[in-house]
């Protein structure tokens, strides 16, 4: 043996027992276990070793530090602390940059009957600025006009997009073709384009990589038949469309013939909206949001044909009425049903809510008074800010709330006590902190623990950050 090692093994053993005999107050470790040195209520120093049984409980007896030599070298618990709560996506924090006009598609235009005459399909973006490389949720925002009219550029739309923007998401106001005749197989056609344009929109923005959208971070948002959209975006299927819709050789650039999904919505809000067959509620578990007057007189609140309560009002004030409904009463024996009137039957907010509820999905329904169809819109024909700042928030904490799917749930596995595990897919970073006990090891969901039996408390606590930026904390204690 050289005199360089025998110098080297000679200072080792020096420092183990300088160490075994001025040992701190503290937990060390040492070949076979640990040792917890403390001082009594005598102010007698004394120490504990414990040793691994493979269980949650230690095997413990007491070491005598002045007889037996022991290399003690300090336990180094790892890194804890509490991430600040963060009220992120509830609060305005960034400033908003915005982006008109970005086409996301050229189609044939519904008026049409010539396929080379088309349009382009457009949306504006708005985005957080000073967010830093932090993925986004993404908002799509589809405006009103009963498939026939409406702008994505409607005043109050573009501040709802900029408030969106604003708490950290990339919202998008969406349009979409429009436009049909006076009957059902035309307005379902006119659905079904807007549905594949909706679609494309939401593929088009994640695939442009500068707007750092997290994909399982999408949520939809619509009023009137852009709540329609926005419903059908999250719920439609393909086996779900209605069998008198006639397929056409649609040119969506990135879309192609069918819906061809791809993606997940998170939540959805539903702004005077409807569906027109409740089946598809139970394609998927996705959270929904519904507002709506009792007495919309547009879309019914329950179940009812659009427009029907608005055109029993016009009869209503003709002296012949009567006349007229006995009429129709009569020849719409020789018309088929989907003839006899242009929408089909749709199930508003009131209906969504109850089904909804019954599958054990989500949602959340806020019911207004008074006989007006879009909220946002006073009985003076101007913008009703207090309802209108009111939906909006209402939204953003129903969001916020459904950023994480599954929140952290830590658990003791019952096969491995030692073992305590959380399940989730959306953390990003997590540290571990043992009060009791020492980790014997960690990884990124988990942690293995032993536990001293006659400590005080006995507990394993986890503190971390979602992918999304929320933080969370949670504990369990034997």
């Amino acid at each position: 043996m050289s005199l360089r090692r025998l110098i080297v093994l000679g200072a080792l053993a020096a420092l183990a027992l300088s160490c075994s005999r001025t040992a701190e107050p503290g937990v060390y470790t040492v070949q076979g276990g640990f040792v917890r040195v403390f001082v009594d209520s005598l102010g007698n120093t004394k120490a504990l070793m414990y040793r691994d049984t493979s269980g949650v409980w230690a095997d413990t007896s007491t070491v005598d530090l002045k007889s037996e030599k022991l290399a003690l070298k300090p336990y180094e618990a790892p890194e804890f602390r509490l991430f600040p709560a963060k009220e992120l996506y509830r609060e305005p924090v960034y400033r908003v940059g915005e982006s008109q006009d970005i086409i996301y598609g050229r189609v044939v235009r519904n008026d049409s009957y010539d396929e080379d005459e088309r349009m382009d399909l457009t949306m504006d973006v708005y985005v957080p600025e000073d967010g830093g490389q932090v993925a986004r949720p993404l908002l799509v925002t589809f405006h009103g006009g009963a498939f026939k009219g409406g702008d994505m550029r409607d005043s109050l739309l573009v501040e709802w997009c900029r408030y969106f923007a604003s708490l950290g998401y990339v919202a998008a106001s969406v349009d979409y073709r429009q436009g049909y005749r006076r009957n059902v197989r035309s307005t379902d056609d006119a659905m079904y384009r807007a549905l594949k344009d909706a679609n494309a929109a939401v593929r088009f923005l994640l695939k442009r990589d500068s707007l750092l959208i997290h994909s399982e971070r999408i949520f939809a948002a619509g009023a009137d038949a852009g709540g329609i959209l926005a419903l059908n975006l999250a719920y439609m299927r393909e086996e779900n469309l209605p069998e008198i819709i006639q397929e056409e050789e649609d040119t969506t650039i990135v879309l192609h013939q069918s819906l061809l999904r791809g993606f997940d919505v998170r939540g959805v809000a539903n702004l005077w909206g409807a569906i027109a067959d409740t089946a598809i509620l139970h394609n998927a578990k996705i959270p929904v949001i519904s507002f709506q007057s009792r007495e919309d007189p547009v879309i019914a609140y329950g179940a009812g044909y659009p427009f029907e309560a608005l055109k029993e009002e016009e009869d209503g004030r003709d002296a012949m009425d009567e006349l007229r409904r006995i009429f129709e009463s009569i020849v719409s024996i020789f018309i088929p049903e989907e003839d006899r009137h242009p929408f089909r039957e749709m199930y508003g907010a009131g209906v969504i809510h109850r089904v909804l509820k019954r599958y054990g999905v989500t949602s959340e329904l806020h019911v207004f008074p008074g006989a007006r169809h879009n909220l946002f819109i006073g009985e003076d024909g101007l913008a009703d800010y207090p309802v209108y700042d009111e939906i909006k928030d209402q939204t953003a904490a129903f969001f916020a709330s459904k950023m994480v799917v599954a929140p952290v749930s830590l658990r003791q596995d019952p096969e491995d006590p030692q073992l305590f595990v959380i399940d989730n897919s959306e953390v990003e970073t997590c540290l571990w902190d043992v009060q009791g006990g020492v980790l014997l090891g960690k990884g990124d969901d988990a942690v293995r623990v032993l536990f001293f039996p006659d400590a005080p408390e006995h507990k394993v606590s986890v503190s971390g950050v979602y992918i999304s930026g929320l933080t969370f904390y949670e504990t369990v204690e034997l």
